[in-house]
């Protein structure tokens, strides 16, 4: 059963397990252990639907993916039929007690702005140089 519900009438939703590309695409689960070597070896994590649909989240890097490996996953953002992808606003992770918020892009732009603050603080005038 494909989960896409539209979320307050801006984004949308998917929910599925965050399996390895290459055993979504032969319609497998991954070995249920997030250790096994095999798992460093994916190229790229999908979410996989309880009907075995996979979907690409285009703006999450490899290792947060990983850390998440095999756990049932919500993903909020925009979704392109057309590709088969959504692109993250919000990463959430199936716990015992719900979902909790693991990843947004919100808190990634803010580490960003942090980061950018930090090297001018550490190199006065250098922003004068940066592209813009």
């Amino acid at each position: 059963m494909l989960m896409l519900v539209p979320v307050a009438g801006l984004a949308d939703r998917i929910e599925g397990r965050l399996n390895g590309l290459a055993c979504a695409s032969k319609g497998e689960m991954c070995p249920t252990d997030k250790d096994d070597p095999h798992v460093l070896l994916e190229r790229d994590f999908v979410i996989q639907t309880e009907d075995g649909k996979i979907f690409y989240i285009t703006n999450m890097d490899w290792k947060t993916k990983l850390r998440y490996v095999l756990r049932m996953v919500r993903v909020v953002g925009e979704f392109s039929d057309r590709s088969s992808a959504i692109t993250a606003d919000e990463f959430w992770v199936k716990h015992e007690d719900g979902y909790r918020l693991e990843w947004s892009l919100e808190r990634m732009r803010e580490k960003q702005r942090r980061a950018q603050q930090l090297q001018q603080q550490r190199e006065p005038g250098l922003e004068q140089w940066q592209l813009r």
